[in-house]
């Protein structure tokens, strides 16, 4: 079972996540793990129409696992700018 992980800093624009592991696991659905590093700061999770009045709510030190397919997009976008999001990813 290969892992896979990294840290992403996103800013106050949606950044697509996911684009880099699509070829992680062979075209399979994962579990992905992503954690909000920042010490104080929230960071949103969501679509492409993602921004920080309708995302998914990440608190500062806060962790989340999805289970995500191939297909699936998805989005960060922080309150500042250099916002890291560690994440690590698995096949299901």
């Amino acid at each position: 079972m290969a892992f896979y992980s990294g840290i992403v800093a996103v800013g106050t624009v949606a950044t697509r996540l996911d684009g880099s592991f699509v070829g992680f696991h062979g075209g399979n659905p994962y579990r992905l793990y992503l954690r909000n590093n920042d010490a104080s700061a929230i960071c949103y999770i969501g679509g492409s129409d993602l921004s920080i009045g309708n995302g998914y709510v990440l608190n500062h030190g806060e962790s989340l696992s999805l289970t995500v397919s191939p297909a699936d997009v998805l989005y960060v976008v922080g309150t500042k700018n250099n916002h890291e999001i560690s994440w690590l990813s698995e096949p299901v």
